[in-house]
């Protein structure tokens, strides 16, 4: 954006500043509103114009440049793009900020309008939480997917298991009748007995492996959990320290830049100082007229006067980036 465009916002922003406001409750309240649904609407839109421009590359692969020339960067622009994938609707998000939509887009869709229980012991609907709220929400529903889909896995293995083990059992026990029905016992019948005795106690022993497995997995699951999350957490501190570094080499330069002027102001206050002083002694009259020291004299005064002029024009309308 140039200058004139930025003095024409802060223009439109002191008009509105100036504006007086209603002593209305039902008008400030209606004020109210309208300016929430624009805060949502214009991040959607925002997103639908990235994508666009992205998907029929109208920056001609240059992408990542037009976004510095609209001072929007690569990863804000990712989370505009997927607020305007995942709510095709902003009816009911019209009035959440960026981080609030960004969060609520990346969670499961069947869970983004369904009360949420929170540590404080709240119990809120997404669209009502903080962001701090909604990613301790999707840590819980990332976590409880997890455990459920293992503990399905281990249970589907634990039922194949046993439904073998009681599939011989049946096979085992099916031949008790036949062996009642002859008054002396048959010389495997104790065998038979100490194989459904020991079948019994695999079983037993296969229900224990399965419960030691389930809290093996659990803990192995929750642990991989926290590494993730310390991982993300690692992830935003490196952006953050990129964008105070940027802050800092920027007020580096300002500063040199600031200790540069102050060395120049110091400089030519000395030269005025001595002009002052050749000024109160100098005696003009005994001077020739066409002489080189008159002219050298006079076309300093000349270039004092325009730069000096050129100076005050430039802090009396100063260009800001």
């Amino acid at each position: 954006m140039d200058n004139a465009g930025r003095r024409d916002i802060t223009s439109q922003a002191e008009e509105t500043s100036a504006v007086e406001l209603s002593h209305n409750l039902t008008t400030v309240t209606t004020e109210i509103k309208a300016y929430q649904s624009i805060g949502g609407q214009a991040i959607f839109e925002i997103g639908r114009r990235l994508k666009w421009v992205k998907e029929n590359d109208l920056a001609h692969g240059e992408f990542g440049k037009w976004l510095d020339s609209i001072d929007i960067k690569p990863r804000q622009a990712q989370r505009f793009i997927k607020i305007a994938n995942e709510f095709s609707n902003t009816t009911t998000s019209s009035y959440l900020g960026m981080n609030v939509l960004y969060e609520i887009a990346t969670m499961p869709p069947e869970e983004r309008d369904i009360p949420q229980h929170l540590d404080s012991g709240e119990v809120k609907k997404p669209d009502e939480m903080t962001v701090r709220e909604l990613r301790e929400t999707k840590r819980k529903l990332t976590a409880a997917y997890a455990e459920n889909m293992a503990n399905q896995t281990l249970l589907t293995q634990a039922d194949k298991k046993a439904q073998k083990l009681q599939d011989q059992v049946t096979q085992l026990q099916q031949r008790v009748p036949d062996i009642k029905q002859v008054e002396v016992e048959p010389a495997d019948y104790q065998d038979t007995k100490a194989d459904l005795k020991a079948a019994n106690k695999k079983i037993a022993d296969l229900q224990k492996l399965v419960d030691d497995a389930v809290d093996d997995h659990n803990r192995r699951l929750a642990y991989e959990l926290e590494l993730e999350k310390a991982k993300a957490d690692q992830e935003e501190i490196k952006a953050d320290l990129s964008d105070l570094e940027v802050k800092r080499q920027n007020m580096l330069k300002q500063n040199a830049q600031i200790r540069e002027v102050q060395k120049m102001v110091k400089s030519i206050n000395e030269l005025l100082d001595n002009f002052s002083v050749l000024r109160n002694r100098l005696d003009t009259t005994m001077l020739p007229d066409e002489s080189s020291l008159v002219q050298g004299l006079t076309e300093m005064a000349d270039k004092l006067i325009e730069n000096g002029q050129v100076l005050h024009d430039d802090l009396a309308h100063p260009y800001h980036v």
